[in-house]
């Protein structure tokens, strides 16, 4: 079970255009994770989870731990 990170708004100013970036990418595609960002957008995975926590503290970006199962999981019975 891992973590989501979600766009949450635009903060007033962001001072690294990498920030923005993570920004406008979890806004187009939606929730993922910290991993699946830094690969997406070819950053390092350390300075990925820094940002990410610069901008969660800012108000940008919120996290939630990933469902470990699905709706398809509950089937019908």
């Amino acid at each position: 079970m891992g973590y989501l990170w979600r766009f949450r708004k635009f903060p007033d100013s962001v001072s690294d255009p990498k920030y923005m970036r993570i920004l406008v990418y979890l806004r187009n595609n939606g929730p993922c994770s910290s991993r699946e960002l830094a690969e997406t957008l070819g950053l390092g995975y350390g300075y990925t989870r820094r940002a990410l926590q610069v901008l969660r503290r800012m108000g940008a970006v919120e996290v939630f731990l990933r469902p470990s199962r699905g709706l398809e999981d509950f089937g019908e019975d």
